[in-house]
């Protein structure tokens, strides 16, 4: 068993989905693992001014939108000044060519909702999708992953002195290519590399860039211990 704590978690995942793939993905439980592995790596990370301040991380909390209420997976809140950083969280263990149009469709619409509300917040997002399909029956369909790591890539890297003004593009994002049958299940990194290699698409070092993106903009403010602390 490896001891990186992230193969951990998807080993984890992968067990849940084998036992009951309907009840895992119905009931969140599959990726809900992966929503408190991300908090507890942003949690670790905050500074004693921080918890002070009473800055929290916080899943499942309900952050209002720019025309509805949103459930936001993991977030970073404020007592009084509201969210500092938001992360989406998203699992596709199925029909991938049959819905992942409809869903990137909707994860901009988020991202987009999010940053009229709230522009200075640093929003991230990670798609977690099968090297190959685990579900029975569908082990032999064809996941095209080089189109969708260029899609999320083009989602990828609000920057530049106006990002304040930029919406539908993500801070930071994490598309994560799993080999379930590996025991433990391996982060295929290289597939999504091979596609986009210029950018950084990686689960493990997304709490990373989102911290160092909240630190670079916020540099009056110390609540994130860095990179290299």
């Amino acid at each position: 068993m490896s001891s990186d704590p992230l193969d951990s978690v998807l080993q984890e995942m992968h067990d849940l989905f084998v036992a009951d793939p309907v009840r895992a993905v119905r009931g969140q439980g599959f990726i809900k693992t992966l929503h408190s592995f991300i908090a507890n790596q942003i949690r670790a990370r905050l500074t004693a001014e921080a918890i002070r301040a009473g800055v929290t991380v916080e899943e499942e909390a309900t952050i209002f939108g720019s025309h509805k209420p949103k459930d936001v997976d993991v977030s970073v809140i404020h007592p009084k000044n509201g969210p500092l950083m938001i992360v989406g969280l998203r699992s596709q263990m199925s029909s991938v060519a049959k819905n992942a149009l409809t869903y990137y469709q909707d994860i901009v619409g988020e991202c987009i909702s999010l940053q009229d509300r709230f522009p200075l917040a640093v929003i991230g997002y990670i798609y977690l999708m099968p090297l190959h399909p685990i579900k029975v029956g569908h082990e032999d369909v064809y996941i095209d992953h080089g189109r969708y790591a260029k899609m999320y890539n083009a989602i990828s890297g609000r920057s530049g002195f106006d990002y304040k003004s930029l919406r539908g593009i993500y801070d930071q994002f994490a598309y994560m290519v799993v080999d379930f049958t590996n025991s433990p299940p391996t982060l295929e990194d290289s597939v999504v590399r091979s596609a986009v290699p210029k950018t950084d698409l990686s689960a493990r070092t997304f709490v990373s860039r989102m911290i160092a993106t909240y630190i670079e903009r916020n540099l009056f403010l110390d609540y994130f211990k860095p990179n290299d602390a």
